[in-house]
């Protein structure tokens, strides 16, 4: 069967998005494979994720992502805008509030949209549960400051003074697969202070299995870290991701940080149909 699919990216994080809203195109225990082969960059279309829009019986829609691995992922703050951006222009659902189902819980994307295009994309990120704060950890044999920080799914950050000088890959898997402090593993940030309230950030995505370019939710765990660590005392963080800019605001009551929100664009890349078979 044909499948349509359009094919997004929000700072440089790619994916592939497809529509199930009103009927479920490739089967739940089908969909592991599925994405493994639309995600292979040189045999498929190619993408960090696979985003299924569905219908959700209580929110506006439900989104559901997928690592190229097969395995799932609580949230993703890059997909989520592509994903409001795409129910905005492409389905009746024209809310420039929208209400979102994740596995996360429920997610809320604001949108600028202008000439009825959507120009960027708003999320409410949730409160961040965090786990601790710049606590050394052995792996491998070398020595780890991290703060582990959850945006529903889970976070380690690190801070170095040049970051492009920073093994990504080797230090973002080797932390990833550690199963004393991160027994589902985790993703790794890389961070560098350019000034209070301007960062730079590389990041080691679990589930892509490899340095991305930009990650939403990491960058958002990413600008809790900074508060805890009082290297800023501003609310609004921008970061400089290899896949371009996206802005952190936090609401703060009595010093504790309530509320995350990521700021950045959304864009459609090109659409198509994909031949697929649920056999094999």
């Amino acid at each position: 069967m044909k499948i349509p699919f359009i094919k997004m990216q929000g700072s440089g994080n790619d994916f592939i998005l497809i529509d199930e809203f009103e009927r479920i195109l490739v089967p739940g225990d089908k969909k592991p494979g599925f994405v493994v082969g639309m995600c292979r960059r040189h045999f498929g279309i190619g993408a960090d994720g696979v985003i299924f829009v569905q219908h959700s019986d209580e929110l506006d829609a439900r989104f559901l992502f997928y690592n190229p691995d097969g395995s799932t992922a609580e949230m993703c703050g890059n997909g989520i805008r592509c994903f409001a951006k795409y129910l905005y222009e492409n389905t009746d659902i024209r809310k420039e509030k929208l209400d979102i189902e994740t596995s996360a819980g429920r997610i809320v994307p604001e949108l600028t949209v202008k000439d009825g295009v959507v120009r960027e994309v708003r999320v409410d990120m949730g409160r961040p549960v965090v786990e601790f704060v710049d606590k050394e950890i052995e792996v491998d044999g070398n020595r780890y400051n991290i703060t582990s920080v959850s945006m529903g799914n889970p976070h380690a950050v690190l801070f170095y003074g040049e970051i492009d000088r920073v093994d990504v890959t080797g230090i973002g898997r080797s932390i990833r697969n550690s199963t004393g402090e991160f027994p589902g593993g985790t993703n790794v940030h890389f961070v560098q202070r350019i000034n209070d309230n301007e960062f730079r950030i590389r990041s080691y995505e679990r589930g892509v299995e490899d340095e991305t370019l930009a990650c939403g939710t990491g960058i958002s765990a990413a600008a809790v870290a900074i508060r805890l660590k009082k290297m800023t005392d501003s609310a609004q963080i921008l970061f400089h991701a290899k896949g371009g800019d996206l802005r952190v605001g936090m609401e703060i009551e009595n010093g504790k940080i309530e509320r995350v929100f990521l700021t950045g664009p959304a864009a459609e890349v090109f659409t198509g149909e994909v031949e697929w078979s649920a056999t094999p």
